[in-house]
């Protein structure tokens, strides 16, 4: 087989490909594509045969075209590896995938939606020699692996407008090669880092000149790394364990001009061994371990899965943050955008009503309250948009105001404040009075960009204060046109009813909506103080009868109904990756999900989802959605992914006897 690819841009790396690729054995160049106009033409003189074209989107028109390889500079990956994608085509995108770990979450979701072969292009991990090193520790060559030193860098010229050292291209010594020895030191220890600690020389440019970095392990493995782009580093792997250590001198190119490589391995009493091999160019290597995997019927590599990309950009994100760098085009105020240039309306998915609210709402809410930069809600919020969701629940108190700003600038760059439900929250503990509603609401409003909030909940309730206080506190508010529907979050039946008793006898607007804890898990103890479950038979008579919105928080039980949970029961578990800022622990897991009951009730759900061919998560929140009354369940998905199965739930229909049989009421 041949597979016959497109080259996007045309620098050095460019050029290197190419020449890889002519030379390979399973592989032919048959277009490339720049952005200046002749820049093309020149790289394809070359390379006789080969079709230039003068922009990206011809190249992946060209129906010649199986494969594309981005070459562009870093901030260009994620537009042109989703676009290509998009286009059918596979694709190898240079490395690092992504300028942080959502752009790579969002290129591994077109890749999924597509069908598409994507490989992040780390050409050693393709190299025997890498093959022979892993083979070798995972064999217990030098015993338990306690620590490993690793570096790459070397020394440039100074140049703002290159590559190299301009915040606009992403630039800076972690994402060019810092990359390399970050993914080492996953590979060779063999799971994530748990912490990661670094400093930095950041230049007049404001990128990382040079940098270092210390991780560690949940087995209590190290691991130091240094990267520069300004300093000539040993460029080595040394890998300590406790039967005797391995040096490799060329770790990232593999084998010297004439194929040969070669690494020490020296034994605790033993003399040291050479290990020793030959091998063919390293990008002819990868490109063909690219093709025939590709004609495997694989989607991924075996040298560098999707999970492993998605690791390593969460771990570079770790250390960029660790010493303060960010990009322009990453900060709230100035973020790219969306990530193709404009976000696409969809379909409103199974939409509900809410009183006093003109606006149709999506039955799914997403909970923005876990976002950890205006990256990651970026891309989780543009596709939920996508998706056919319309509705965004925060509150003055979330990440000290920060999620509320991230959301302002989300929805005015987008243009979308009138196509989108916000819901806000005030007047928390300790601050649940109805003197502070009004000046928390000049904060939250400031901070979203808007005038008005569609939604209104009162966070907290305070039973030393009369409900008619806090409705007519409200109804202040409705005037002014700066909420339209309000109601309780964590508000007991009892004050809901006083409350919407002394609306209707006063001639004012009462509750709309509450929003307390709902899911088929039934929550033991209180999750944070002060809060409230709307479980009850008689809660949900009552939203019943009175057809009264819920806008249910952990809806899904905080991972009860997930993989995870089954390893936390066992002992056996590891804490969540941490991928955002709100995370569930084996604790808060434990103390409030774990009973006899709620066992029950997810062994249930699970001889259900495997009757309908449904995910366990599916059922749990199908489980919601399909109550007698209007029901909006909060999602709190940290990935695409998440997202995605959670609007697979919206599908299922659930009768009365499987929703009782399921909560034990049968």
């Amino acid at each position: 087989m041949t597979l016959k690819w497109g080259i996007l841009a045309t620098g050095r790396i460019a050029d290197t490909f190419a020449s890889a690729a002519t030379a390979s054995k399973h592989n032919e160049l048959v277009a490339v594509a720049g952005r200046a106009p002749g820049r093309a033409q020149a790289f394809v003189e070359r390379y006789p045969g080969t079709t230039p074209h003068d922009d990206y989107p011809a190249l992946l028109r060209n129906a010649e075209v199986q494969a594309v390889y981005v070459a562009t500079p870093h901030p260009q990956h994620v537009e042109w590896t989703i676009r290509a994608l998009q286009a059918g085509k596979h694709v190898l995108c240079e490395k690092p995938m992504g300028l942080n770990h959502p752009e790579v979450m969002a290129m591994i979701d077109a890749a999924d939606q597509a069908g598409c072969f994507l490989m992040e292009a780390f050409m050693y991990r393709c190299h025997p020699q890498t093959a022979r090193l892993i083979e070798l520790i995972r064999d217990g060559a030098i015993g338990e692996v306690g620590h490993m030193i690793a570096s790459f860098g070397f020394r440039a010229r100074p140049d703002p407008d290159s590559r190299l050292f301009a915040d606009a291209l992403g630039g800076g010594a972690i994402l060019d090669v810092g990359c390399y020895p970050v993914s080492a030191a996953r590979l060779i220890i063999g799971s994530e880092p748990i912490s990661v600690s670094g400093n930095a020389r950041l230049g007049d440019t404001g990128i990382d000149e040079w940098a270092a970095a210390e991780l560690t392990f949940d087995n209590g493995a190290s691991a130091q790394l240094a990267t520069g782009i300004r300093l000539d580093l040993d460029n080595a792997i040394n890998v300590y364990g406790t039967g005797g250590r391995i040096r490799v001198p060329n770790p990232w190119r593999g084998s010297d001009s004439e194929g040969n490589w070669q690494f020490l391995l020296s034994r605790t009493g033993k003399e040291p061994e050479l290990i020793q091999g030959h091998a063919a160019p390293i990008y002819e290597i990868e490109i063909d371990h690219f093709a025939l995997n590709l004609a495997g019927g694989e989607r991924q590599s075996p040298a560098m899965s999707w999970d492993d990309s998605r690791g390593n950009a969460q771990t570079l994100d770790a250390w960029r943050n660790a010493i303060g760098l960010s990009y322009e085009q990453e900060r709230p105020a100035t973020h790219r955008g969306p990530i193709l240039g404009t976000v696409k309306t969809g379909t409103l998915v199974k939409a509900g009503a809410i009183a006093h609210l003109q606006k149709p709402v999506s039955r799914l809410v997403m909970g923005c309250d876990n976002q950890p930069d205006m990256s990651h809600a970026a891309v989780m919020w543009d596709n939920y948009f996508e998706l056919g969701g319309n509705c965004f629940d925060t509150a003055h108190i979330y990440g000290g105001g920060t999620i509320e700003t991230l959301l302002g600038h989300w929805h005015r760059q987008r243009g979308l404040r009138e196509e989108i439900v916000i819901v806000g929250k005030g007047a928390h503990t300790p601050c649940n009075h109805p003197r502070h509603i009004a000046p928390q609401l000049d904060e939250s409003l400031e901070r979203l960009q808007t005038s008005y909030l569609d939604v209104y909940f009162l966070h907290r309730d305070n039973l030393d204060v009369p409900v008619a206080e806090f409705v007519d506190a409200l109804n202040e508010e409705v005037q002014r046109g700066r909420i339209r529907a309000f109601g309780g979050s964590n508000w007991t039946l009892e004050r809901i009813r006083a409350a919407n008793d002394y609306a209707s006898g006063s001639g004012q607007q009462g509750m709309s909506a509450v929003s307390n804890n709902f899911s088929l898990a039934h929550m033991i103890e209180p999750l944070w103080p002060g809060v409230q479950a709307a479980t009850e038979p008689a809660f949900r008579d009552y939203l019943t009868e009175q057809a009264m919105a819920l806008m249910p928080w952990s809806s899904q039980a905080r991972g009860f109904f997930t993989p995870w949970a089954e390893s936390v029961m066992q002992a056996t578990g590891r804490e969540n990756p941490v991928i955002t800022n709100v995370q569930p622990t084996m604790a808060e897991l434990s103390r409030t999900w774990f009973s006899d009951a709620n066992f029950e009730r997810r062994g249930r759900a699970a001889e259900l989802a495997e009757s309908k061919g449904l995910e366990l998560i599916q059922i749990a929140l199908a489980y919601v959605i399909n109550q007698p009354f209007p029901c909006f369940p909060l999602i709190g998905p940290r990935q695409l992914s998440e997202t995605r199965s959670s609007f697979a739930a919206l599908d299922i229909e659930l009768s009365h006897a499987e929703c009782r049989w399921l909560n034990l009421e049968d």
